[in-house]
């Protein structure tokens, strides 16, 4: 099932991490991608420095942050978006006073090699 609602969609752990996130697709091989919301009270980030071997788009939906691609840093604002490239390492720190929200595209079931 799709749901049109966010917050219908369920929190998932994050074990180790302090951000929220939903699936907004069903994570089925009948879905090469899935978009998933995540959501970050200020001062809150990653916990690590993700590397992927999946190619990723981001909308920043609310809040600002700073992104982190490689080794150059991105700040980031509502609006903006990012393409992430696969294996580029990869972080985000919300700033500011309110919370951050944002849409990540992200293939799961495509093999970056075929």
């Amino acid at each position: 099932m799709i749901y049109g609602d966010i917050e219908a969609r369920p929190n998932l752990d994050t074990p180790g991490e302090v951000f929220g996130l939903r699936k907004l697709l069903p994570v089925t091989e009948d879905y090469d991608f899935n978009i998933h919301v995540m959501d970050f009270q200020p001062g809150e980030h990653l916990n690590v420095k993700e590397v992927h071997y999946n190619q990723h788009g981001l909308l920043l939906l609310e809040g600002k942050g700073i992104y982190r691609l490689a080794d150059k840093w991105y700040p980031v604002t509502a609006g903006d978006a990012i393409w992430m490239a696969p294996y580029v390492i990869q972080w985000y720190g919300a700033l500011g006073n309110t919370p951050s929200r944002y849409a990540l595209y992200k293939d799961t079931t495509v093999d970056p090699l075929f």
